[in-house]
């Protein structure tokens, strides 16, 4: 599904674009593993696409629910980051926890776990934009 939207953005020549959560938790960070094709097993920060008058915000707090089962509240955007090889853009906030506990669909994700930073280098990430957004905070 994820394949035939990027290739039908590219197509149209418009930009997909998406929305990130970093999350914090005594020093560590919340991290999914992918269970979709092409980025099957990679770890990435919880987020996914932004629906037809979804605010990036909105969507944000929508996909960290649907990925985590957390309830969230953004404190601020941290990055925009242009992926012209995948024609999107990716909008990355920092936010902290309300209320949920963590539960993964497990059609969606494999695992997921809270990760250090020194932890996340022995990880295969999504993308040298997971690192470069903990960078950023």
């Amino acid at each position: 599904m994820i394949e035939w939207k990027l290739y039908l953005a590219k197509l149209l020549g418009k930009k997909r674009h998406t929305a990130y959560v970093l999350l914090e938790k005594e020093g560590k960070f919340l991290l999914v593993q992918e269970s979709t094709s092409g980025i099957r097993g990679l770890w990435g920060l919880p987020g996914g696409g932004i629906d037809g008058g979804e605010s990036p915000e909105q969507a944000a707090e929508r996909e960290v629910e649907e990925e985590s089962g957390f309830d969230v509240e953004l404190i601020r955007k941290i990055a925009e980051i242009q992926d012209k090889k995948r024609n999107s853009v990716r909008h990355i906030f920092l936010g902290k926890i309300k209320s949920g506990e963590l539960r993964i669909d497990k059609r969606e994700h494999i695992d997921a776990g809270w990760f250090s930073k020194e932890e996340m280098q022995s990880l295969k990430l999504r993308g040298d934009w997971v690192i470069e957004a903990f960078d950023l905070i």
